[in-house]
């Protein structure tokens, strides 16, 4: 199945009624997801005879995010990293754990990086092992939870780090960060929709 047919679905399952077509939103949920400010898309579809409000597109963006449960796998052994989300004046880190071939098994956002919050995400992903970089939060954290453990700067890590590529690359059109007021709901809430459509894409095609 397209990636296009499967937003369309998702879309057709979160929203009771439709005074837009499907696949209208499916359209404007992928041109922004491939970088088209939420004005541009907006732009787009009046241009088609569309008059639709910039929350509006941003309601069905976010709303791809509730299929995040059916889109993530199950692991034996994950590999696990974080990565500073800024916004406004406040930082984030984003914690990402995903099977050998890339596939999202568990992500969280979090106000620290530290052993409890390492320890949290690795718990959650119902993993026997994992593979991290050598960040000294893992250390405990997978003492205490006693899962088999490698840690590499490079190698199959790599299939976690290139994650954060494309999302880094996606935020710049932010310029490097999230609208001054976006709330820490809001930025979840973005980074859910964009794994699941990214795994959508690219992962599952």
């Amino acid at each position: 199945m397209r990636a296009r047919q499967v937003i369309e679905e998702i879309l057709s399952k979160v929203f009771k009624w439709h005074r837009f077509p499907v696949s209208l939103k499916a359209e404007a949920v992928l041109l922004y997801f491939k970088g088209l400010s939420l004005r541009a898309v907006r732009e787009f579809l009046l241009h088609k005879g569309y008059e639709v409000s910039i929350e509006a597109i941003r309601e069905w963006f976010h709303a791809v995010g509730k299929a995040l449960q059916a889109i993530y796998t199950i692991a034996v052994w994950v590999y696990v990293d974080e990565t500073k989300v800024k916004v406004r004046d406040r930082t984030y880190y984003l914690w990402l754990a995903v099977d050998e071939k890339g596939l999202p098994v568990f992500m969280h956002l979090s106000g620290r990086r530290d052993a409890w919050t390492a320890k949290l995400v690795l718990y959650n992903t119902k993993a026997k092992g994992c593979t991290t970089d050598k960040g000294p939060w893992y250390v405990s954290a997978v003492k205490g939870l006693a899962m088999e453990w490698l840690h590499e700067t490079f190698g199959k890590r790599n299939v976690v780090e290139r994650w954060f590529f494309y999302i880094k690359h996606r935020i710049k059109r932010f310029y490097k960060r999230f609208p001054w007021n976006a709330k820490y709901e809001t930025v979840y809430r973005w980074l859910a929709s964009f794994i699941v459509i990214y795994t959508i894409m690219e992962l599952k095609s």
